[in-house]
């Protein structure tokens, strides 16, 4: 009789959650994303004071550059007034409590700066957001931005140096320094924010038609093509995914989209500390229409070259490499879990904490992020249209099996340390891979000690064949011949979904701020045709090729925000989350793992140049931002 009752109440649970958690494949078609968003799934007070204190130190700084810093009564006067716009023309709740507060509190701060932190101001941003609904990814948002317009900086550049107008308050992010260094631009292949790119090739194709002589004047006379291609020494980046993109031209400006084909090399020899080198860019995949730009070549033909593979990188990594293949990855399993897995199921309370907030998320990024006049059609290259179809062939091309870290890198030739010495996202990677796995199994071995009692457990083949259904998740190449077989295969499984959670988009989500959210650094678009370079290349050129002001302020304003918020922690779980005492040495073998991760990186970046994002102590447990 109990277990009667114990399995009715689990499945009227269940229909429940199949009730809140209802499929919508019409947000980004065909992608399976959440319909509505569940009660319980929205954003925690904490998470919302996090981005509030984000909120605050951006909307100072747009406030100073847009108004200027006139004295303190003239902004004192300012601040007032448009705080009255705002109002009168809707774009925050008249709430005339917060009103008050918000028109004593932010002309003070304006004044004395970031000097004493006001905590004031954080609980007030607080209030507005959670009243506005997500206010920085809302209408409201949208709204303020377009009135704090008046005075702020606009067009194209007349020299670098004008990019600076857009950091009164806030320091610039440090590429600001480097970024056009040849090995700042090879050294994000291999720990920037899109490190998912190159591949070891042996040779070049007809598209590519590097000569030996364009090679040798880059890589000595020593060296050659042949030699570096039999050496395992040539990696190329391959943008052409986006031949034939179509241009977008949102919100006014001409934007255009590149296909280039970039070429590296590493040194010949046996130091450890051979870092990857640019050899050749060809700025489109026709060469009877693209010249080969190399270091050798005029001094702005470079840089513009070098800005397209930037522009192109990024335009792969915001909507396929960050949106779909992580936030929206972990969105499919987010979803199934809940329907499929009772909350006493094992892989159901090994897996929620690494949800949290990412449904959250993943709604309010297609409510407003990535729909029309939303930033990404803003700021990228292409139409908002052709953005959101990168972002599916991006989804269905990650066949799950293959997604494995160690799979990806044997497939695209870069698992050699010694052929490619320093790669700091693989090896840091691969580290947290390895003690993932080495959790989870620990984990998964308390419950099923053979494949026959996975084989036999119907919840988790339930779960398995809701995350591949049409009218499920969609999700491509995931199980053994559509289901789970083995307990291997379910390590491996829970492996990946909890590193992309985790791991990965921290990988891709935090350099938004430190290195995409400075615009020459990263532009999100080009500005001038890719046929500039047929003739001679001006500094005129290479600055009207850059974003114009106003572009990059919003670029900063979207991707410092995006890339600021840090909201839990990988390996720390809710206080008491796992009831059965058999967990706690594992996981307290898990924290000891990642603390030992840490130092390891540690040591390793007083040997190469850092990297960061990689470190435990900077890795949030789940995709919430």
């Amino acid at each position: 009789m109990t277990n009667s009752l114990t399995s009715a109440t689990t499945n009227s649970n269940l229909e429940s959650a199949r009730e809140q958690y209802k499929y919508n494949y019409s947000y980004i078609p065909p992608i399976a994303m959440v319909d509505e968003l569940p009660d319980g799934e929205d954003f925690s007070r904490q998470w919302l004071l996090l981005l509030a204190k984000e909120l605050k130190v951006i909307f100072v700084n747009i406030l100073i550059t847009n108004r200027g810093n006139r004295g303190s009564q003239k902004i004192r006067d300012d601040v007032r007034n448009f705080i009255l716009e705002v109002i009168l023309k809707g774009a925050i709740p008249a709430n005339i409590s917060v009103i008050a507060r918000f028109m004593q509190i932010v002309p003070q701060l304006l004044i004395r700066g970031f000097s004493t932190d006001f905590h004031e101001l954080d609980d007030l941003l607080f209030s507005l957001i959670k009243e506005s609904g997500l206010l920085i990814l809302s209408d409201s948002f949208q709204r303020i931005t377009k009135l704090l317009d008046k005075g702020k900086p606009t067009g194209h550049v007349s020299s670098l140096a004008d990019y600076q107008k857009l950091f009164p308050v806030i320091p610039p992010p440090k590429i600001a320094k480097t970024f056009q260094n040849d090995a700042e631009f090879a050294y994000m292949r291999v720990a920037g924010y899109n490190p998912v790119m190159i591949q070891r090739v042996s040779e070049l194709d007809e598209r590519f038609p590097v000569t030996d002589a364009q090679y040798q004047a880059v890589m000595g006379s020593d060296d050659s093509l042949a030699l570096a291609g039999q050496e395992g020494r040539l990696y190329l980046a391959d943008y052409g995914i986006f031949n034939g993109g179509l241009n977008g031209s949102c919100p006014s400006y001409q934007k255009y989209l590149y296909a280039p084909l970039a070429l590296f090399a590493v040194p010949p020899g046996s130091n450890p500390n051979r870092l990857l080198q640019p050899v050749a860019i060809q700025c489109g995949q026709n060469p009877k229409e693209n010249p080969i730009i190399t270091p050798k070549s005029s001094e702005y033909a470079w840089l513009i070259a070098k800005a397209i593979v930037q522009i192109a990188d990024a335009n792969f990594h915001e909507p396929i490499t960050h949106l779909a293949r992580t936030h929206l990855l972990a969105g499919i399993f987010a979803i199934a879990t809940h329907r499929q897995l009772p909350n006493s199921h094992p892989l159901y309370v090994l897996l929620t904490p690494h949800f949290e907030g990412t449904l959250a998320i993943n709604d309010a990024a297609q409510r407003a992020l990535i729909a029309p006049l939303g930033g990404v059609d803003i700021l990228l290259s292409s139409t908002i249209d052709n953005s959101r179809v990168l972002t599916v062939l991006g989804l269905q091309s990650y066949g799950f099996n293959h997604a494995m870290l160690p799979k990806q890198f044997q497939q695209r030739g870069v698992d050699d340390a010694n052929l490619l010495p320093v790669y700091p996202y693989r090896d840091d990677g691969l580290l947290l891979w390895d003690a993932i796995h080495q959790w989870v199994a620990d984990y998964i071995q308390i419950y099923y000690h053979t494949d026959q009692e996975i084989q036999a457990d119907a919840y988790i083949q339930a779960w398995a064949k809701e995350v591949q259904a049409y009218d499920g998740g969609r999700l491509t190449e995931f199980g053994e011949d559509g289901k789970i077989q083995t307990r291997e295969y379910l390590i491996d499984a829970v492996t990946l979904i909890i590193f992309t959670a985790s791991v990965q988009h921290a990988a891709v989500n935090f350099p938004q701020k430190d290195v995409m959210g400075y615009t020459p650094a990263v532009p999100l678009a080009g500005y001038l045709p890719a046929s500039i370079l047929q003739g001679e290349v001006t500094e005129k050129d290479y600055l009207n090729f850059l974003p114009p002001l106003d572009q990059a302020q919003q670029q900063y304003n979207l991707l410092a925000l995006l890339g600021s918020v840090y909201y839990n922690r990988l390996g720390e779980y809710p206080p008491q989350h796992f009831a059965d005492p058999k967990v706690e040495p594992l996981l307290r073998s898990f924290q000891k793992n990642l603390q030992e991760i840490e130092t390891i990186i540690q040591k390793r970046n007083s040997d190469r140049p850092p990297y960061e994002y990689l470190l435990p102590s900077k890795i949030p447990q789940s995709i919430n931002i």
